[in-house]
């Protein structure tokens, strides 16, 4: 952290010109996720302003995500937020790769199942019928600390639209991609609900979050290009990690 030349006497305020300095280290690199900062009276005196300006500039960059107070430990510089527009239908690895980004994932299950009669529901399927049932960790950039989201699928069903060969497929990157390569289907709308949860006990060890943690619940039903429901997908996102565009 490199000691800049405060103005005093600038029109623009002390604090701000030490939030500007520590935001600009912040995105450029300088200072990475993790890296602790001092602490405000040791700021103060690096700094030769006061204690209250100090404070001020570590309140905003707080406000602004890029930094964390840790009580008893310090204050750190935060991992990025991962934004994601749902305006766009668009797949999580879609929307990676358009931020030129590399999605990344870790399948946990995938099986046939008799789904719940909200699923059935959601599909348009009698009480009978059965999904490919699909649940997957996702990342970013090969860090699964980052932006990671909980996945779970049901996926329309084996007897009438016949995806039960996802079971053989690798779907370590995109569903969208491979509904698109071995079906020639298009997921052309969908329909989300969001909603606050907490965490359950599997979702926080995957999440690497304490059990009751609040999280995002995006709840959604594709559509493929014919108007025909093919999946539904609920997402758990850790929101401190991510933005949401609507």
């Amino acid at each position: 952290m490199s000691k800049p030349i405060l103005e005093a006497n600038a029109v623009v305020p002390l604090y701000r010109q030490l939030m500007e300095k520590l935001q600009k280290e912040i995105t450029s690199g300088i200072l990475k996720p993790g890296d602790r900062l001092l602490p405000e009276v040791e700021m103060a005196k690096y700094y030769q302003v006061s204690v209250i300006t100090a404070r001020k500039a570590m309140d905003e960059l707080a406000a602004q995500g890029l930094i964390e107070k840790k009580q008893g430990k310090g204050t750190f510089v935060t991992s990025p937020k991962y934004g994601r527009d749902y305006t766009h239908i668009q797949g999580f690895s879609e929307s990676c790769l358009a931020r030129g980004l590399k999605p990344g994932a870790r399948l946990l299950q995938k099986e046939i199942v008799a789904p719940k009669s909200s699923i059935l529901e959601s599909l348009g399927l009698d009480e009978n019928s059965q999904t490919v049932k699909i649940v997957r960790l996702r990342y970013v950039n090969d860090d699964k600390d980052s932006d990671p989201r909980y996945q779970r699928y049901g996926v329309a069903p084996k007897t009438k639209a016949d995806y039960a060969f996802l079971l053989q497929e690798n779907l370590d990157g995109s569903l969208f991609q491979v509904l698109r390569e071995k079906k020639d289907l298009v997921i052309d709308g969908s329909k989300k609900i969001v909603e606050i949860c907490r965490a359950t006990t599997e979702e926080a060890r995957w999440l690497k979050l304490r059990k009751n943690a609040p999280l995002l619940l995006v709840r959604s039903v594709a559509f493929g290009n014919a108007g025909q429901p093919v999946y539904v997908c609920m997402q758990v996102i850790n929101g401190e990690r991510f933005q949401l565009i609507l």
